[in-house]
């Protein structure tokens, strides 16, 4: 009889570990876990997630996830974007094309190690923009001033380490 219960305990210990291992794993950061980012002084305006999509006009392959984000102060707009690609391939072809289109060829050659990381900071129709990409993922802030867009890029980053951080615990 004890050989009994010391059994049923075992296969009872070792079904619950079975399923806590087979249980759902760290959740995947996608780019709609930004939905909650915010800016402060500026009010959210609206938030929509897509698959494919377009930033600045220019369109997203219909395999890239997206993350837009509009804010507003006063009269003054304010946008984010963020892009998780395909693969790092799929993310820097984008971003040739894409900075080709708000600056130059040559900047976008000059702007980026291919598959790994880029970064440009530009003016843009009476607004500044800084843009980055790492591996799978863009990131475009739109703002009126250098000083409004980097606040709210060092604001952004803060906010990402703390969601990378929820993720991974």
């Amino acid at each position: 009889m004890k050989i009994g219960k010391l059994s049923m305990i075992v296969i009872v210990a070792l079904i619950a570990t079975l399923f806590a291992s087979c249980s759902a794993s760290k959740s995947e950061l996608v780019p709609g876990k930004f939905a909650g980012f915010v800016l402060s002084d500026y009010m959210d305006i609206s938030t929509s997630t897509s698959v494919g999509g377009r930033i600045l006009g220019i369109e997203l392959d219909e395999s890239t996830l997206l993350l837009h984000k509009e804010f507003a102060k006063g009269t003054k707009e304010f946008s984010v974007y963020v892009a998780k690609f395909e693969n790092a391939s799929r993310a820097t072809g984008f971003w040739y094309g894409f900075v080709s289109e708000v600056s130059s060829e040559l900047r976008s050659v000059i702007s980026a190690i291919p598959w790994i990381y880029g970064e440009l900071s530009v003016e843009i129709d009476e607004s500044f923009m800084k843009m980055w990409f790492s591996g799978r993922w863009l990131y475009v802030f739109l703002g009126d001033n250098r000083e409004e867009v980097n606040s709210a890029v060092k604001a952004f980053k803060e906010f990402e380490k703390s969601l990378v951080r929820s993720i991974e615990s």
